[in-house]
């Protein structure tokens, strides 16, 4: 084998490796895992009722705390509450979201004081949505 032959040989070698990790790379980063793609989902669901929550807070509060504002208000914290805990099964990063709004809802659930619990609401929205 000539020497020319013997170059062109070792030179060609790597190339198909090169190009084979090339493609793995790029077939990696191109596109997110099924269970990213379901954790943004759950995550955009959860981000979609603290906004109902919100809307719900900022209008007048009654008096009386046996009022369906209350109890409607308490429905989106526990929705929001349930998809960010989706999320969080399919996706670590959002653990503290989820743990968050969990702690928002216990608070809730002690004091039954929409004002106790909505300093964590606001930090849930502020990490992740």
């Amino acid at each position: 084998m000539t020497s020319r032959r013997q170059l062109i040989l070792r030179l060609s070698l790597p190339l198909p490796l090169l190009l084979a990790s090339a493609l793995s790379l790029t077939a990696c980063s191109s596109r997110p895992s099924k269970a990213t793609v379901a954790a943004r989902e759950s995550a955009k669901s959860a981000c979609a009722s603290l906004q109902q929550l919100t809307d719900q807070l900022a209008r007048p509060r009654p008096s009386n705390l046996a009022d369906s504002y209350y109890q409607t208000a308490e429905e989106y914290l526990n929705t929001a509450t349930n998809h960010a805990a989706d999320a969080a099964q399919q996706d670590h990063g959002y653990q503290e979201f989820a743990e968050t709004l969990r702690r928002a809802g216990q608070i809730w659930q002690v004091t039954f004081m929409p004002d106790e619990a909505e300093p964590l609401i606001q930090q849930a929205r502020k990490e992740k949505c």
